[in-house]
């Protein structure tokens, strides 16, 4: 894991000089030197380019950390923010903003994504915060939000290929305005997970075991809650639907780095980060000039790594 910093920033560097335009890695070097550059190039460099590259960087690393902390929280290596149904739940406010208009779609996904906190908060109070609880809840969350953003895509004929194409996530609307979001929500809620790094490797002994460690889980559980739901719908209020990181990322660094969370914590964020460098990369330029969405590469990548997880899973299981 000790090269995946330096492989970054080169993965950043060659995909801020890849594109479609006539602004290559020759003209990239003359702007990085301060040398004179036609506007053009500029404009896609500083504009189009370096904000969709920085928020590549926020939001695979914001899914990457939520993945991990919902990991550690469920004890479940199968868990992800999905779980949860903040991910549809987000996609269906942005839906309603889409349709809706004036702005709205930003503000409606977040604040979608966060009150189906509710719908977690409520069973999980009366049942003491069991992870199966949670889990059963998120589930039926996740089937409400799919059911109501189906019905909007189906009342919503006009629009339906821009709001679809928008559901399969990527990166084509990000501007500094978004960028600035994504480090305001990723830098509290990352601070917060590693502060609690401790309570959360306590919590993989199980509920009863932490509560013995002297843990309070009725304060604790809505708080890492709360920043796995704010990093997930913020990432969908700005990026679409991208999933699988949360999932296979997390899994993949325990496997080098160990459990500790606060290990874990930082190596998921940068392996979150150099993933989505990657898809956004090959999505941009696979067939360019056209661009592929991100959710169709994080799930064509996602989906055999998930059946691996399972069989490895149900090897252990029978072992």
């Amino acid at each position: 894991m000790k090269y995946l910093i330096p492989a970054s920033i080169l993965l950043f560097l060659l995909s801020w000089g890849a594109g479609s335009s006539n602004c290559g890695l020759a003209e990239l070097f003359l702007l990085l030197r301060g040398q004179p550059l036609t506007e053009h190039c500029r404009v896609v460099f500083l504009e189009m380019r370096l904000p969709r590259l920085l928020a590549a960087v926020l939001a695979g690393g914001m899914l990457a950390g939520a993945g991990a902390a919902s990991q550690h929280l469920f004890r479940n290596d199968l868990a992800s923010p999905h779980v949860l149904g903040v991910i549809n739940s987000a996609a269906l406010g942005a839906v309603c903003g889409l349709l809706l208009g004036r702005g709205l779609q930003t503000p409606l996904s977040i604040s979608f994504g966060l009150l189906s906190l509710l719908l977690l908060i409520l069973p999980g109070r009366r049942w003491n915060w069991s992870a199966a609880t949670l889990i059963l809840s998120g589930i039926a969350v996740n089937a409400l939000a799919a059911a109501l953003t189906s019905g909007a895509l189906f009342l919503a004929e006009e629009r339906l290929v821009s709001l679809v194409f928008w559901m399969l996530g990527g990166l084509w609307r990000i501007g500094w305005r978004e960028v600035l979001l994504l480090l305001c929500v990723a830098l509290p809620c990352w601070s917060l997970l590693y502060f609690y790094a401790r309570e959360l490797d306590l919590l993989l002994l199980g509920d009863r075991m932490a509560e013995l460690s002297g843990l309070r889980l009725k304060a604790l559980k809505p708080v890492l809650l709360l920043c796995i739901a704010a990093l997930s719908a913020t990432v969908v209020s700005c990026c679409g639907v991208i999933g699988f990181v949360g999932l296979a990322v997390p899994h993949i660094v325990r496997i080098f780095c160990g459990a500790s969370f606060r290990q874990l914590l930082p190596a998921s964020i940068v392996s979150g980060a150099f993933l989505l460098l990657a898809a956004d990369l090959l999505a941009r330029t696979m067939f360019a000039p056209l661009e592929l969405p991100l959710g169709i590469l994080t799930a064509l990548c996602g989906a055999p790594f998930f059946f691996w997880l399972l069989i490895r899973k149900g090897a252990k299981n029978a072992m």
